[in-house]
């Protein structure tokens, strides 16, 4: 009954959030906690039977002969609504669905035509903070079955599954250590966002330890520049409650108190922006957006060399 409780009735744990914390046992590196325990048994197992087999098959047959698949689904949007059709079922189940705020800042950039008829969103780069792999999840809350690609670290195509998801969902992959390898992402980065494709990029390049934002690195800012669309900056509150640093799964229900909350800003032009210019508005837009346990230090730099 309580295994059934923590997934179907997260709101009623609110008295018991002390006891989804604690006790942890501790695996390798990270720790896990009963509710971790579960959330990762349910995520494994569609993860081994469901999202890895649905990416596997999607892979081949963009792989066959004439690739059919490629003509119907040119900019890979298959993958991302299959995520997002299993995020849903999950966000919901275990309550993990942060609240979302500021939807209505991104009107500005819907195309009006002529008439003055309302259409599509323009594509946009959305800038976050990261302090927890939460981060990922409450982010993508806020395209729905819009398509979109991370700016992702090369590493994470070690990760099982995941790395498998990543790849085939045409998301670029980045390593700061190697120039081709950045040339290559910026390149990406800047024909996704001619086709009509947002971007989401964590600038901070890792997640923070402190849960405090850190400095930005800029050169994803320029794929956004180099065609003018306009960053909307983004901040994650208490995601890193939701999932501590030192835990392999979530430790709790979203919606518990502290409740994870992603607050959208106004979008940002970037055309006629200075590189340090462009770069300090969006920092500080993304830091004002969030509490003061997650605020930058005092004396942080604004942005370092990537």
């Amino acid at each position: 009954m309580l295994d059934m409780a923590l997934i179907y009735y997260p709101i009623r744990l609110v008295s018991h959030s002390r006891f989804l914390h604690n006790p942890a046992i501790k695996i390798g590196k990270l720790r896990i906690n009963l509710f971790g325990a579960i959330f990762g048994l349910w995520e494994v197992f569609w993860g081994v039977f469901f999202w890895y087999p649905a990416m596997t098959l999607y892979g081949l047959l963009r792989r066959m002969p004439g690739d059919l698949l490629g003509k119907l689904d040119p900019f890979r949007r298959i993958p991302i609504c299959i995520g997002y059709t299993w995020g849903l079922i999950v966000m919901t189940l275990f309550g993990m669905w942060a609240k979302v705020e500021g939807r209505e800042n991104l009107e500005v950039l819907r195309e009006v035509d002529k008439n003055g008829k309302k259409g599509k969103l323009k594509p946009a780069m959305y800038v976050a903070n990261h302090c927890s792999w939460m981060d990922i999840p409450f982010v993508c809350q806020i395209f729905g079955f819009l398509n979109y690609k991370i700016i992702a670290k090369a590493e994470l195509l070690k990760v099982p599954i995941l790395g498998k998801a990543i790849q085939v969902g045409g998301h670029i992959f980045l390593d700061r250590t190697n120039r081709k390898s950045q040339m290559a992402a910026f390149k990406s980065g800047v024909q996704c966002l001619k086709d009509g494709i947002n971007l989401v990029t964590f600038p901070e390049g890792t997640r923070s330890k402190t849960s405090r934002m850190g400095s930005f690195k800029m050169g994803a800012f320029k794929m956004a520049q180099s065609v003018g669309a306009s960053i909307v900056p983004v901040s994650i509150s208490y995601a890193d409650k939701v999932q501590p640093l030192d835990f392999a799964f979530p430790t709790k229900p979203s919606m518990l108190c502290p409740r994870a909350v992603v607050k959208v800003g106004k979008p940002i032009p970037t055309e006629g922006e200075t590189d340090s210019d462009l770069l300090e508005k969006v920092w500080n837009a993304i830091a004002d957006g969030l509490p003061e346990s997650q605020k930058p230090s005092p004396g942080t730099p604004v942005g370092v060399q990537n």
